[in-house]
């Protein structure tokens, strides 16, 4: 007994059939063959493809998630810095929340997600601290650098402490006034 020769929507089904197979094969290959390798964050220990993290880093990891509260002159010196920021009328809505972020982040270390910790590197403190002072440097910019503006008060505020946690001064805040 012979078959009938297969339709057009016969044609179809088994090329669409074979295509999600292949599809298939591939993803299943793709898993097994990734399966051995270290993920991103899930080896403290190393970074994709199993770059080595600096040993700062690598404290950091292990530290901050169980930091407590900051406390001392740094965090005075930030709630004093969050006071300003919360009185500078120059901000803007976006870059206000930027800067709660990281008064935040500072201010309760454990909170920083592990991409964070790694992003900012082995000085965590210096490097937010950086952050804010590049966010309150381009508000001032947008305030054509006025040495009137109070963004220029926090940003020497924040060369200050950006002195004193082990990172470059922001020259535009200290050439002026």
């Amino acid at each position: 007994m012979k078959l009938p020769s297969p339709s057009q929507s016969d044609k179809r089904m088994l090329l669409v059939s074979a295509g999600v197979f292949l599809a298939t094969c591939v993803l299943v290959g793709l898993a097994l063959i990734t399966r051995g390798r270290p993920s991103t964050l899930g080896d403290l220990g190393t970074i994709s493809l199993g770059t080595p993290l600096p040993p700062q880093v690598l404290q950091q990891l292990t530290q901050l998630p169980n930091a407590p509260m900051l406390t001392g002159t740094l965090a005075d010196d930030i709630h004093v810095v969050e006071q300003m920021v919360a009185d500078c009328g120059d901000y803007s809505a976006e870059r206000r929340s930027q800067m709660q972020k990281h008064i935040n982040w500072l201010l309760a270390p454990a909170t920083l997600s592990q991409d964070m910790i790694i992003a900012l590197g082995g000085n965590t403190n210096g490097r937010l601290i950086f952050g804010m002072a590049t966010f309150t440097l381009a508000e001032w910019g947008k305030k054509q650098k006025s040495p009137t503006s109070c963004l220029l008060t926090v940003g020497k505020k924040l060369n200050d402490l950006l002195d004193a946690n082990g990172e470059e001064r922001v020259p535009a805040f200290d050439g002026v006034g």
